[in-house]
Order: C-alpha cells, then sequence, then structure tokens
C-alpha cells in the first residue's frame, strides 16, 4: 500500500490485479481471435484444393496443384504448408463444407484430431466435448 499527498490510502496491489487480468483477458482474445482466423484461412484453401481438383478428372492433376502451391506457400509462409497440411485443410473443407457451420470455439489443433475420427457419431461426440471444455476454461 501506498499514501498519496492527501493521506489517502491506494491499494496498489489491487489496481494492480485489476490492470493485470484486463491483460490477460485482452491476450487470450487475441490469440483465439488469431486462431480462428488462421482456421478460416485454412478452410479456404481446403475449398480452393477441393474445388480445384474436382473439376479435374486425373488425380495427378489434384496432387500437382497441392505439391506446387505447397512449395511456394511454405516458401513465403514456412512449413505449416506442407502438402499434408494442405491435404489436412481439403478434408477440413469436406468435413465443413459451409464456414458459417464451423464451430469457431474449436481451435486448428481440435479440427485436426477430428479429421482422423472415422465414424460421425465419434465426431460429433468430440466437438460437443470440446466446445464444453473451452467453455467451462
Amino acid at each position: 500500500m501506498k499514501v498519496n499527498n492527501e493521506n489517502d490510502i491506494i491499494d496498489v496491489e489491487n489496481i494492480y490485479q485489476d490492470i493485470r487480468s484486463k491483460i490477460i483477458s485482452a491476450r487470450e482474445k487475441m490469440i483465439k481471435h488469431i486462431d480462428t482466423t488462421m482456421t478460416e484461412v485454412y478452410w479456404y484453401v481446403g475449398k480452393i484444393t477441393y474445388e480445384l481438383s474436382n473439376n479435374s478428372t486425373k488425380a495427378s492433376y489434384g496432387k500437382r496443384i497441392i505439391d506446387t502451391l505447397s512449395i511456394k506457400l511454405s516458401k513465403e509462409f514456412g512449413s505449416g504448408f506442407s502438402p499434408v497440411s494442405i491435404r489436412r485443410m481439403r478434408k477440413f473443407y469436406e468435413l465443413y463444407p459451409i464456414w458459417s457451420a464451423v464451430p469457431t470455439e474449436l481451435s486448428w489443433s481440435h479440427f485436426q484430431e477430428l479429421i482422423r475420427i472415422d465414424r460421425k457419431d465419434e465426431k460429433e461426440l468430440y466437438e460437443l466435448s470440446k466446445e464444453e471444455g473451452d467453455k467451462n476454461e
């Protein structure tokens, strides 16, 4: 505690804790916003690659597109755009072909887990458990 010039007691610890909680909350919101934004980008990459490969009669054409995109995107943006990652993004789009239906409470890490699950009922259970877990945090 500190005393100001007029002999009023100022509780610096409470002020500090209040500011600290605002900073932590703002950081959490920024991280969530960044993750949701990047998830939307990954969904879009999946959409584009899905549509391109569906417009082709040759599977090799789709593979070449993914490989070429991977090289170009990885060169500029890093390893998050490997051919394997782009195929995951495509699978993500296949699971959620409408962006507004994507549960944005889930992170990209959650969606990568969902992509690996084959049974629809398991996917739905996982989605619900993660959404509930995120709400309780």
